[in-house]
């Protein structure tokens, strides 16, 4: 998109920085699929969050690949094709806001597979980055999400980070106020989950179930549920 106007790119010479374009009509338009990659390097604080998880934040380091693109329908933002890029691995240092899920906790939901709690986390980052975005006042775009497994004692350990990091070298400031919000966070999530009337997951909410899988809305009702500490109060959708 450039001035209003659709544009589809013929030829994309990354050396010399130029994208050869052609003009067109269509009734969609296309997303970038990431392989991101991000690794702690320093956290400044953290703190125990409901259940036996933690927050934290801190300087890390992203390592983000294009791998190819999505066609998403206008109005109905319905996945209408896709296809493959290779495009050259980037690296950045920017700070994160983060949640770590130890085994322990994920342990608490012996009913969910293994896809199905990384579905869950998945669609707590969608609303954890629409929440941030408000709380912090900024555009969603500047914050990147991903998910990253940490190893512990064994390669059979599944200890996931949840991170919200800035989308900027070297980060502009927001991961130390997300990580001041954490309580904040959560709630708005809840409530955020609560008020959809969808009954899946839809992009308003917790991403479209093929992202985020049928119980992915479910699931991250329930893992919100924990966090917040409302053993008593079961979070419902």
């Amino acid at each position: 998109m450039h001035q209003a106007l659709q544009y589809q790119v013929e030829r994309f010479d990354y050396e010399g920085r130029k994208a050869y374009v052609r003009r067109i009509d269509s009734d969609y338009f296309t997303d970038a699929i990431d392989y991101t990659q991000v690794k702690e390097l320093r956290a400044f604080e953290s703190t125990p969050v409901g259940g036996g998880a933690k927050s934290a934040h801190g300087d890390v380091r992203l390592n983000r690949q294009i791998v190819g693109f999505k066609k998403v329908k206008f109005y109905t933002m319905e996945n209408v094709g896709a296809g493959n890029l290779s495009m050259p691995e980037q690296e950045m240092h920017t700070t994160a806001f983060w949640l770590h899920f130890p085994e322990a906790f994920l342990a608490r939901f012996p009913d969910l597979t293994p896809n199905e709690k990384q579905s869950g986390l998945v669609a707590v980052g969608a609303l954890l980055r629409t929440v941030g975005a408000l709380s912090v006042m900024c555009d969603p775009r500047d914050l990147g999400v991903s998910i990253t497994e940490a190893i512990a004692g064994s390669m059979k350990t599944f200890e996931p980070n949840l991170y919200l990091y800035d989308n900027y070298p070297g980060g502009i400031g927001q991961s130390a106020a997300l990580f001041k919000f954490t309580p904040r966070l959560l709630e708005g999530a809840v409530q955020l989950l609560r008020s959809c009337p969808c009954e899946s997951g839809c992009p308003s909410c917790v991403g479209p179930v093929g992202e985020v899988g049928e119980r992915g809305k479910e699931t991250a009702a329930r893992i919100l549920g924990a966090l917040v500490e409302r053993t008593s109060d079961v979070v419902r959708v």
